[in-house]
């Protein structure tokens, strides 16, 4: 059987879990600005389910290994389709921000459940092209979401309905797919001072990235309405902001496996921040002309994080690959959890603008710092190739073909040969022919 389809169910319900989470995450804060609520308190919600995410990470693994795969996906999406419903009892600041923290752990748990589902089922002479088809779905699914926004009014609860039956019906292909549950997912992690010493980068990396990111993605509609764009403007700069990391991801990665990683990160984060100063330079433009910058900076600031994984990954032996990027991911989702606080704080203080500047802001401590390491060693020759991995799950980096066991590394030595340096002699990387 294909690899894809081996796995396809669980990509399809992923799918159809990123185009629920996509619509209510667009939908919620401008349901709260019409209801009066101020940037702040809309930030407030927004690190409610950032919070609850990070809590998701660290509690998922072991859930999944108590009850396996299959309940907890199950039990998980019940909880997250009725805590959708229940966001339509009332439109209050308390009740939102403790349904979404609670969405948040859900979403979490589904994805580590679904990442680690996909990694078990994959053999590791494919997972390169069972990533870069999980990862298509996902960004297409994510930035599709929002448009559905845009057939009706944003007033009612039809959405809310939408959302929880998108939820519901993610359980269908795990309930209709034959097999049992696979191997659970490694709770293995590195310590975050462990992981600073070998690459401080990719720490602060982690942190100005996510908070930046995180910032944009929950209020970048906030930003089109204080604009003067309709509703439906607003919901095409949520999706056209995950639309160009769909663009630009590979252009990046490609260019990072050839050149200095730290020099592509500072150019895509430093670029980025300069898009940023140019939109709050000119004036009022048009929808097309905001898109095309949302599109622009969403292409360069959603597209460092796998770079940064990738120079993490430099540093270290394949075995170490996943509690690395567990770690790198408590660190991002800590990030994901700041960047709704400040971001909106810094819109209450300046404006629509201030999520720009905020964004300018994180940018400019990333490529500072970046600069400054650069100066303190030079740069590692790269154990891999890079790999586009979403920050998703504390358990996608399983699915990760850098992530190979010690089988893959002996059934190679068999295969090609060995460095015997204690003998002084080299034997040769390949098998001479018998005849």
């Amino acid at each position: 059987m294909s690899p894809i389809l081996a796995v396809g169910a669980i990509i399809n319900a992923v799918v159809l879990l990123q185009c629920g989470m996509g619509l209510l995450s667009a939908l919620l804060p401008l349901r709260m600005q019409e209801a009066g609520f101020s940037s702040s308190e809309i930030g407030v919600m927004s690190a409610g389910f950032s919070g609850g995410f990070l809590l998701g990470c660290i509690l998922a693994p072991t859930l999944i290994r108590r009850i396996g795969h299959i309940r907890a996906f199950s039990a998980l999406a019940t909880v997250l389709s009725t805590l959708t419903l229940a966001l339509a009892i009332d439109t209050d600041l308390y009740l939102w921000t403790g349904a979404r923290l609670l969405s948040g752990i859900c979403y979490a748990g589904l994805l580590t459940t679904s990442d680690s589902w996909i990694s078990g089922e994959t053999d590791r002479s494919v997972r390169g092209r069972v990533m870069s088809v999980y990862m298509i779905c996902y960004k297409v699914a994510q930035a599709g979401g929002p448009l559905m926004l845009t057939v009706a009014t944003i007033s009612g609860n039809w959405h809310f309905m939408l959302v929880s039956a998108f939820f519901s019906l993610s359980l269908l292909p795990v309930a209709l797919r034959h097999g049992g549950n696979p191997t659970p997912p490694s709770d293995d992690r590195m310590g975050i001072v462990q992981v600073y010493r070998k690459t401080p980068l990719a720490i602060v990396g982690c942190l100005c990235i996510a908070t930046s990111n995180s910032a944009l993605g929950n209020l970048i509609g906030l930003y089109g309405l204080a604009e003067g764009l309709d509703v439906n403007g607003a919901v095409v700069l949520s999706s056209v902001l995950q639309f160009g990391a769909l663009f630009l991801q590979w252009p990046l990665g490609w260019t990072s496996d050839r050149i200095d990683r730290r020099l592509v990160m500072i150019f895509g984060i430093a670029t980025m921040a300069v898009v940023s100063a140019v939109l709050i330079a000119l004036p009022a433009l048009p929808l097309w002309g905001y898109a095309f910058f949302v599109l622009l900076i969403g292409g360069l600031g959603f597209s460092i994080y796998p770079i940064i994984v990738a120079h993490a990954g430099d540093f270290v032996e394949q075995k170490q690959m996943v509690p690395l990027c567990a770690t790198l991911m408590l660190s991002f989702a800590f990030g994901m959890t700041l960047g709704p606080l400040t971001g909106s704080t810094a819109m209450e203080w300046l404006g629509p603008d201030g999520l720009l500047y905020h964004t300018i802001l994180f940018n400019g401590i990333f490529v500072g710092f970046a600069i400054y390491r650069m100066t303190q060693r030079s740069a590692p020759a790269p154990t891999g190739a890079y790999v586009n991995v979403p920050a998703s799950s504390v358990a996608i980096s399983q699915l990760n073909p850098r992530s190979a066991g010690p089988e893959i590394e002996e059934s190679l030595e068999a295969v090609f040969g060995h460095d015997d340096e204690a003998d002084g002699e080299e034997i040769p990387h390949y098998k001479p022919s018998g005849k």
